[in-house]
């Protein structure tokens, strides 16, 4: 058994919001590492927000899923 580390990029953040919805990434971020590493404003900003899934599931779910949802909208009028 080993330490397992978590590399999170922006694009990995909405690849897997695409896929899985909010609950797929908020899963990418709590099962499995043991350590999370994080590249880009969108990944950090959300594993900041992790924070708030503690306290309130629900207003925490939305703060991520809005985020992202604005960060995938950006990202495709970039396009």
């Amino acid at each position: 058994m080993g330490f397992h580390k978590r590399y999170i990029t922006d694009e990995a953040v909405l690849s897997i919001y695409r896929n899985s919805g909010c609950q797929g990434v908020i899963n990418w971020y709590t099962i499995g590492a043991d350590a999370i590493i994080t590249s880009g404003k969108l990944a950090s900003e959300v594993n900041d927000l992790m924070k708030i899934l503690v306290h309130d599931k629900k207003k925490g779910w939305n703060r991520i899923s809005k985020v992202i949802a604005s960060a995938s909208n950006q990202k495709a009028q970039e396009s």
